[in-house]
């Protein structure tokens, strides 16, 4: 599949506002045939454009939520101090 920088564009900006997968198949206007091949493209193929686009724009989302969590917690916020441990957490191996 191919994408114009639109569309790809749309596609991060999709991702960057935690849009599911199946919502940015809507907003692109994926004929039927073609879902299925956008969703293995998202999840599986990190060569591919759409890919790159999909999850760039979910990371550097997070990244600016974290870090405004971050800044909330280290200000003394209770839930922001949690959801940090809870992160903590979470990336533990």
């Amino acid at each position: 599949m191919n994408f114009s920088e639109e569309q790809l564009e749309e596609i991060e900006s999709m991702a960057s506002l935690f849009y599911s997968v199946d919502d940015v198949v809507i907003a692109l206007e994926i004929e039927p045939i073609h879902q299925e091949d956008f969703r293995d493209i998202i999840q599986y193929n990190n060569s591919h454009p759409a890919f790159k686009a999909y999850h760039r724009g979910r990371l550097t989302a997070d990244i600016e939520l974290r870090t405004a969590i971050k800044m909330a917690a280290l200000n003394g916020s209770n839930p922001a101090q949690t959801a940090m441990l809870h992160y903590l957490n979470q990336s533990k191996i």
